[in-house]
């Protein structure tokens, strides 16, 4: 095990991993980031390329790239093993018993599942998809299938490659009636794969107008989809992603569609940051996910009136969290699929062309209500009023009630009156679309200045000798690892070495946190000055400490002589007359350290 963690540390580089989940920006011989864990508006999540660590300095989470992909994925030590080593090219052992999980298991009863439909497509139904207008490229690359119009072909499939029945329904491929039999049947497949490209769970499309079926009814649902599995859950799941992730950061953009076909071909037709959402609403989980990548969101949905209300609830979660949300402008009735075909290369150009969600919300109320009329523009108003209220930004929140202002002939400020009395929906569930914030032990503020003191001697070692007096008065840990950087003159490497080896990931993290630390500062910082300053602090902090002790044992001693009987309290005595003085002598020391 050890020697496999080694080895993929060894062969991925840190930030190639992360840039694979969010965006990383260049900052020095480090990157930054927003980080994915919590909430916040300036980047303090670092990325160290050298020490092969990350740490955010808002919420406190900081690790290896094994720790990131645990928290980042949500899941177990050996899951993300198994993830990392796949990236890094290292075959793990298959019969380590620590490495099989169920989770594995049904991971290959899916590809397993993904090979066999694959094998099953026939002429009538790549006829069909080519008449879609899919070619063989795009049909092969997103691995589409065909479950037979049987009922149980998969399942004596998977049983000869050694799966069991039970293990085939937990993975959501097979159904319980009198006997076992197929889910999937005279359907086309769409795999659906995780945000690692493995196979999870599959859509169902039926081909009863296609082929002559024996098993299906013709009044049987379009599609049907895997049930949820602990693989497979609908609301985190966008397909698509596995493809489209690396293409949405870079053009720092997601196009979201509906359904698979909506997806497939504007992706053939070169737009590569698509993702659909599978018929549903836009969830929590989705919105977490994607604002590890964007914050810009173009909706391809289907907006008439019914459609776009199945959607709102999710734009308002998305607005309620930040994303900038566009709407692609597509002719009535026509949904991407279609507009690709007819007209191929200009899907792209529509992009570029949607309008903000604003834009679009005032475009049509304002056909449906006539603005000249007092119920007109009451309406108008209280329905627009709710949108703009959404909006995070009060810049954006003032330019709306602006346009709204012109287009109704309302003033702006009894707009804004009317906009106060609005209550909206609250969306603050028991999951909040951002991680909440890890709580870590609180430090004191001894402790604080001491690790900041070690982050910036890091980079200045030729003050070490200068810091070391306050050696005596440091907390054990940074004692320790001061002592280190004497002894060692400041050299990164043989400091590392010398320390024990639970204390080596803490120095990475003051290493990080020193850049931090001198980036977030400005060319004007002077470091000098500030380890000067910190070294005085601590100082400060220290004589607190003793002077609280001391205080303590003189009010110790004078319950000790109140109680004590007649005659008897001369040691009590002495002893407090000398606490007495060490207090004071404490007392004058701090005077002088606050005035200097």
């Amino acid at each position: 095990m050890t020697d496999n963690v080694q080895q993929i540390k060894e062969r991925l580089n840190i930030t190639d991993v992360i840039s694979g989940y969010i965006r990383l920006q260049k900052a020095g011989v480090n990157h930054r980031a927003l980080c994915p864990f919590h909430n916040e508006k300036t980047p303090s999540f670092m990325v160290s390329p050298s020490r092969q660590s990350w740490h955010c300095f808002g919420c406190g989470e900081g690790g290896d790239i094994f720790t990131f992909v645990e928290k980042i994925e949500n899941i177990e030590f050996k899951d993300a093993l198994k993830i990392l080593a796949e990236k890094a090219g290292i075959v793990l052992q298959r019969d380590d018993p620590k490495l099989r999980s169920e989770k594995d298991h049904l991971y290959e009863i899916c590809e397993k599942a993904a090979q066999f439909f694959t094998q099953q497509l026939n002429n009538p139904i790549i006829n069909y998809l080519h008449n879609r207008g899919l070619n063989d490229e795009t049909i092969d690359e997103w691995r589409l299938g065909y479950a037979p119009d049987s009922w149980d072909l998969l399942l004596l499939f998977l049983k000869r490659n050694g799966y069991k029945e039970n293990e085939m329904e937990r993975a959501g491929l097979i159904l319980k009636g009198e006997k076992y039999h197929d889910r999937f049947r005279n359907r086309l497949i769409f795999p659906i794969f995780d945000a690692n490209g493995r196979a999870v769970a599959f859509s169902g499309r039926i081909m009863n107008d296609v082929v002559l079926s024996k098993t299906e009814y013709a009044d049987s649902g379009k599609y049907i989809n895997s049930p949820e599995t602990i693989l497979y859950s609908k609301s985190r799941m966008l397909y698509g992603l596995d493809k489209a992730k690396i293409e949405i950061k870079k053009k720092d953009k997601a196009i979201l569609v509906e359904g698979q076909m909506d997806a497939l071909l504007p992706w053939q037709d070169g737009v590569k940051n698509i993702i659909a959402t599978s018929g549903t609403a836009l969830t929590e989980d989705q919105l977490i996910i994607l604002k590890r990548l964007t914050n810009n969101l173009i909706l391809a949905f289907d907006m008439d009136e019914a459609g776009f209300r199945a959607t709102k609830r999710g734009v308002d979660l998305a607005q309620n969290s930040g994303f900038n949300i566009s709407v692609l402008g597509l002719a009535e009735g026509k949904d991407p699929a279609d507009f690709v075909k007819e007209q191929p290369k200009e899907f792209e150009k529509i992009i570029q062309s949607a309008e903000p969600i604003m834009a679009y919300y005032f475009n049509q109320i304002l056909k449906k209500f006539d603005s000249k009329a007092l119920e007109g523009k009451k309406f108008i108003a209280i329905t627009l009023l709710s949108e703009i209220k959404r909006l995070p930004s009060a810049m954006e929140r003032s330019h709306w009630i602006r346009e709204l202002s012109l287009k109704l002939g309302v003033s702006e400020n009894d707009l804004e009156e009317e906009m106060e009395q609005i209550e909206l929906e609250s969306f603050n569930s028991a999951k909040s679309i951002e991680a909440p914030i890890k709580q870590t032990d609180v430090k004191t503020r001894k402790e604080i200045l001491s690790e900041r003191l070690l982050a910036l001697l890091l980079k200045t070692p030729e003050l070490i000798n200068q810091a070391a007096k306050t050696i005596s008065i440091l907390p054990p840990k940074y004692f320790e690892l001061l002592s280190s950087f004497s002894s060692n003159q400041g050299n990164f490497s043989n400091v590392r070495m010398a320390l024990p080896p639970h204390l080596r990931p803490y120095l990475d993290f003051l290493f990080l946190m020193a850049d931090y630390e001198l980036e977030k500062s400005g060319p004007d910082f002077n470091i000098g000055e500030e380890v000067e300053s910190l070294m005085k602090e601590i100082e400060k902090e220290h004589y607190k400490e003793l002077k609280q002790k001391i205080s303590q044992e003189i009010k110790k001693q004078e319950n000790a002589i109140l109680i004590s009987s007649s005659g008897e309290g001369f040691e009590e005595n002495e002893k407090l007359t000398s606490l007495s003085k060490e207090l004071q002598n404490i007392s004058e020391k701090l005077n002088i350290l606050s005035k200097n």
